[in-house]
């Protein structure tokens, strides 16, 4: 049985609001798992590793970035809170 065109689109639909392709995921090679190990670890970029570990390195430092802003705004927050 065929599947609908509303079930065809609501599938299309999914994946583009979560980002997820139908491909699995790749094994980071070794400059990729060393920028990402060093993003973490909040060591400098090494110049020498390829643009893809470059795209890593600043996906991470950005995400961890923007957690870190969220903590201060909460920890703000509560503070008002309490104080106020």
């Amino acid at each position: 049985m065929m599947p609908s065109m509303m079930e065809r689109d609501a599938s299309r639909n999914s994946d583009k609001v979560t980002g997820r392709t139908s491909q699995p995921p790749r094994a980071l090679t070794y400059d990729e798992s060393k920028a990402a190990e060093a993003a973490f670890r909040g060591d400098p970029f090494n110049p020498s590793w390829s643009a893809s570990a470059q795209k890593i390195y600043d996906g991470i430092l950005a995400a961890m970035g923007k957690r870190e802003l969220e903590q201060v705004h909460e920890s703000e927050f509560q503070a008002e809170c309490i104080g106020g």
